[in-house]
């Protein structure tokens, strides 16, 4: 059993009184001291049980600030559950409890909680003897709850993607909701405004003397968001690639700009 896997762990603080022998032979009556005690059992095993002072040394941790390695106590190993304790509320399992698994009887659901297994998670997370503690159908119990832990999983990156997808549609919006200055708007009437001077440009025939020798990247001092918004929105099929920093979209966006431009110039 693996006794690491968190999923497996069920903590659970209390408080314990235990008679003071020396306190009681002093005082010729019994003496009781209470102790906050962590009790940690583990899915799948009804025989293992340990009960620890909470705020005894659980295990070493390097500290995030300094770097050193440092004590970390029950209490503050499972704080969440130390924390309900504290406060006096029912400690549940960490994860998602067992009612949400429509699969499972009522029966089963008791039947897995007596094995200390409380959670999808838990019940996802057993192999070995205490996978065999439950019978005959356990491993496909073990395989339905993972199936619901990742049907839930690609929901939940689903929504994350479809937000994502709403925040980039209300970022475009407003580009093109601003005004027609070509350093602060990022829509197509801006862009075929850059594209309508640059094909007038072209079409002047002034001296050769008097143009630069390098047309100057109006998209220069564009941030890469802003860059990127405006090449989609004047080429919805224009792939762009991920790794591009600020640098390139600029030149891809002079090149599009330039594209529409002489399209407009031999029109």
């Amino acid at each position: 059993m693996s006794e690491n896997n968190s999923s497996l762990t069920y903590p659970v603080f209390k408080m314990l009184s235990t008679q003071n022998d020396i306190e009681s032979r002093k005082k010729g009556r019994p003496v009781y001291d209470d102790q906050e005690v962590c009790e940690i059992r583990f899915s799948g095993n009804k025989q293992t049980v340990g009960v620890f002072p909470a705020h005894e040394m659980c295990e070493w941790a390097d500290d995030p600030l300094t770097q050193e390695r440092t004590r970390i106590t029950y209490a503050q190993k499972f704080n969440e559950q130390y924390m309900r304790f504290k406060n006096g509320e029912a400690q549940a399992a960490h994860g998602t409890p067992l009612e949400e698994l429509t699969f499972l009887t009522q029966g089963k659901r008791l039947e897995l909680k007596a094995l200390n297994i409380h959670t999808a998670e838990a019940l996802a997370a057993l192999d070995g003897n205490p996978l065999k503690m439950l019978g005959m159908n356990g491993r496909e119990l073990k395989t339905q709850a993972q199936l619901y832990l990742d049907s839930a999983a690609r929901q939940t990156d689903a929504i994350s993607i479809a937000a994502e997808n709403a925040r980039l549609k209300k970022r475009l919006a407003e580009l093109e909701g601003k005004s027609n200055t070509p350093k602060k708007t990022g829509n197509a009437k801006k862009g075929e405004k850059v594209a309508d001077e640059a094909a007038e440009a072209e079409g002047s025939g002034g001296d050769e003397a008097d143009k630069p020798a390098e047309t100057e990247n109006p998209f220069s001092d564009w941030e890469a968001e802003d860059l990127a918004a405006w090449i989609v929105d004047a080429e919805p099929e224009y792939e762009i690639d991920g790794r591009w920093g600020r640098e390139t979209l600029a030149e891809k966006a002079k090149e599009l700009n330039d594209k529409i431009a002489a399209a407009k110039a031999k029109g």
